[in-house]
């Protein structure tokens, strides 16, 4: 896949005695090129000029361009880009036009360019500018990022663009990235904006970070909502390239069922996590407490995590094991604990392992870590059914080759048991670190953290 990063560095510099010809003396005068953008798209790119001290005279500015690969300048390589006229001091904006440029540019070429004042030959002129006149400098973005899009959970087989939603109030969500697979040394312009579109109103996106971004979009449906509503982004970096529109829902007709609130509790309202818990319940996935609470910031056992996953596995009390099966044998989990149909199926099916020592230790609080690695577990051993057999980010958009978020962890070390399901978390967009380097994989996860895994985890990818 080739990316852009067709890297162009402009310099300029005078060099008047240098670019003397037989046919004109040369003249005194100051040339600069006073601003030009840190990116520009493949098209072309805006150069702001300015000339100062000129004597009199006609005189003409001329931009001058090379290939990058030489370590000097190279008289064969320079080429006239453009011929400014001008009979005093003056400025302006020069628009290189790419396409037109006699430069063999390819992937990754870097051009550079200098000015000049009354010397229309740089191939003929007596001594080329020092490859050390850099004046200003540009990357050439020849791509529009690359993405993906997330509708909602729901265990239709239809499509996702399809796909009515489970209660009035929900996230459609998405990453891009502007350097998707591709090192880190080559120049990319980064994430500039999503573009969204929708027939009615809409929360604004997060904002925008380097390079890649995460789109968190929650929508609530108005009462009055009826007819064909249609969600779609467009995103681009920050050079401009705009990748094609990608819709959520496609011209989908509003369902009564879609305008119903989703169900609530007495202490979500505000949370940060409000709209995956609420979305969650809905679907009778996750579940609250008899006082009507559901205790966002609490946290969550390993026994509590093995009976959310596997409900989501579409198991009930009565369809699992009564005894443990071969290898799932802990002796700190008796067929009379609630947990234990759970915890033996969910180790049966591969998703979460003991502790070592014969113990499952079902009741020690699970943490940011193991939650990661067991939603990878289910996406290495094949989820058997429910929600987690559905076309979701869990089982696809997590094992992509090249994650579409990068950060540089200082609290996650290489070899740890976590860490490459914390790479595919954060890359997938399923989680997110609690700073811009730390993810915290030893801190207790809570409720509220795993219900917005979960919602992001079962999203709809196809």
């Amino acid at each position: 896949m080739n990316k852009k990063i067709f890297t162009f560095l402009l310099l300029a510099v005078f060099m008047l005695a240098q670019f003397s010809m037989a046919s004109a003396a040369t003249v005194a005068g100051d040339a600069s090129i006073t601003a030009i953008p840190t990116f520009a798209q493949a098209t072309g790119i805006d150069v702001d000029w300015a000339v100062s001290g000129m004597a009199a005279g006609t005189k003409n500015v001329l931009m001058w361009a090379r290939e990058f690969p030489a370590a000097a300048y190279s008289m064969t390589e320079c080429q006239l880009v453009a011929t400014i006229n001008g009979t005093s001091d003056a400025n302006g904006t020069y628009f290189y036009d790419f396409a037109a440029t006699a430069l063999a540019l390819g992937n990754g070429d870097v051009a550079e360019f200098t000015i000049t004042v009354d010397s229309d030959n740089c191939a003929g002129a007596p001594t080329l500018p020092a490859a050390d006149s850099v004046m200003g400098s540009t990357t050439v973005d020849t791509a529009f990022p690359t993405l993906a899009i997330l509708n909602p959970p729901s265990l239709s087989g239809a499509i996702f663009i399809s796909q009515p939603v489970a209660c009035n109030t929900f996230e459609m969500w998405g990453v891009a990235s502007d350097h998707y697979g591709f090192p880190s040394t080559v120049g990319y312009s980064g994430f500039g904006d999503w573009n969204p579109q929708v027939t009615g109103t809409f929360a604004p996106p997060a904002p925008i970070t380097a390079g890649e971004s995460l789109l968190s979009w929650v929508n609530t449906f108005p009462a009055t909502a009826s007819g064909p509503w249609t969600f779609s982004v467009q995103p681009e970096d920050s050079a401009g390239n705009m990748s094609p529109s990608w819709g959520y829902r496609v011209s989908l007709v509003i369902d009564p069922t879609e305008l119903e609130d989703c169900a609530t509790f007495t202490d979500t309202s505000g949370h940060a996590d409000e709209t995956y818990i609420r979305y969650l319940a809905d679907l009778d996935l996750i579940s609250g407490f008899a006082d009507g609470t559901f205790g966002p910031d609490t946290t969550l056992t390993r026994a509590e995590a093995a009976t959310l996953f596997e409900i989501s596995n579409g198991y009930d009390v009565a369809s699992l094991p009564t005894s443990a099966p071969a290898g799932c044998e802990f002796t700190d989990v008796a067929a009379s604990d609630w947990f234990a149909g759970w915890v033996w199926q969910a180790c049966d099916d591969g998703y979460m392992n003991g502790v070592g020592g014969g113990l499952f230790d079902p009741n020690n609080l699970l943490t940011r870590g193991q939650i990661v690695t067991i939603m990878n577990n289910v996406g290495l051993a094949g989820p058997s059914g429910g929600y987690l057999n559905t076309a979701n980010v869990i089982n696809t958009l997590w094992f992509f080759p090249t994650p579409f978020r990068t950060a540089a962890w200082t609290d996650v070390s290489i070899g740890a048991f976590y860490a490459e399901p914390v790479v595919r978390a954060y890359g997938s967009g399923v989680a997110d670190g609690t700073s811009d380097t730390t993810f915290s994989p030893d801190q207790p996860v809570t409720r509220g953290e795993f219900a917005k895994m979960l919602y992001r985890a079962l999203s709809r990818y196809v």
